[in-house]
């Protein structure tokens, strides 16, 4: 087993390596390496899922059937941790040849977006099976170096707490 090194992984993170892929409905999906602007948006998405606090045993299958219409985002959720914030849409080219009076050929091209987030997280809601779900987003999140994340935005919030500002009344 190839060991990796820190330096290694930043070169990856900074060169946008993929870090491994995941396939969903027969398609391949290239993993993107972790970035902040992805822990970002899994933030976002993570903050609208309704707070479901814990219920005995025999009222789990009740809570699940209550619950699952607001969990859709589950989907997104996996689909940008997969995807990463940058891959999120892609735009192509597509190049149209059309006759004019049956004599003439012109061609034009035109360009259109495809939200590749929409698409994934349907076909993960659609195919994935709940178990893969939760194994591809708790390992995707390991993935993400959230701790080394969270090592920065506490340092940096006890360094503003250590150094209150001076106020000057005039």
């Amino acid at each position: 087993m190839e060991k990796t090194t820190i330096e290694s992984q930043v070169a990856s993170a900074v060169l946008e390596r993929k870090v491994g892929s995941i396939v969903i409905d027969g398609k391949t999906y290239e993993i993107a390496p972790p970035t902040l602007a992805t822990l970002i948006l899994i933030s976002e998405l993570v903050s609208t899922l309704p707070v479901v606090e814990r219920v005995p045993n025999n009222q789990i299958v009740n809570s699940v059937l209550h619950y699952a219409k607001d969990y859709r985002k589950l989907g997104d959720i996996c689909a940008v941790l997969i995807l990463g914030a940058k891959n999120l849409t892609q735009e192509i080219e597509e190049t149209h040849t059309r006759r004019i009076l049956g004599l003439f050929k012109r061609s034009y091209t035109t360009k259109r977006t495809i939200d590749r987030k929409t698409e994934l997280s349907r076909l993960i809601t659609e195919n994935m099976r709940p178990s893969v779900v939760f194994d591809v987003i708790v390992k995707r999140l390991q993935d993400m170096e959230v701790g080394s994340f969270f090592s920065i935005t506490t340092s940096l919030s006890e360094a503003n707490i250590l150094k209150p500002t001076k106020e000057v009344e005039r």
